[in-house]
Parts: C-alpha cells; structure tokens; sequence
C-alpha cells in the first residue's frame, strides 16, 4: 500500500488542533476538502482513526499510532 502524504498530513493536523475547524483554519483548505481526506485515509487503512469526544476530535488506539508515525515524518 502506498501512503498518500496529503491524508497523513491532514490526519495530524486534525489530531494536533484537535478538531476539524481548526485544523481548516490553519491549512487554508475548506472542512469538506479535510473530511473528504480523513475518511478516504480511514478506508485506506482500513480502520478508525479520530472519535468524536463532545466538541474534539481524538485519535483512536490505531490513530495514536499513526500520529506518532506523522509526528516523526
């Protein structure tokens, strides 16, 4: 499987804002463009990776692992 480095990129910028709106503000790109990214990103891995927790967006144990992936990217 090849990674697309747009999805991972996305997916950290969501996890390390902590929610969808934020991480838009600070990519300039529109929450469509990001959601549509993220849950291509989920099917291609084929696991979740965020839950919602009230107003935020968390990672799961597999998007924990991916995260830290990202991170050191």
């Amino acid at each position: 499987m090849r990674l697309n480095f747009q999805h991972l990129q996305y997916f950290w910028a969501v996890v390390r804002a902590g929610s969808l709106t934020r991480a838009c503000r600070e990519l300039n790109v529109s929450p469509p463009t990001v959601g549509t990214q993220l849950r291509q990103f989920e099917g291609r891995i084929g696991v979740p990776l965020l839950r919602r927790t009230g107003r935020r967006l968390e990672p799961t144990d597999a998007g924990k692992l991916v995260y830290r992936y990202a991170d050191d990217i």
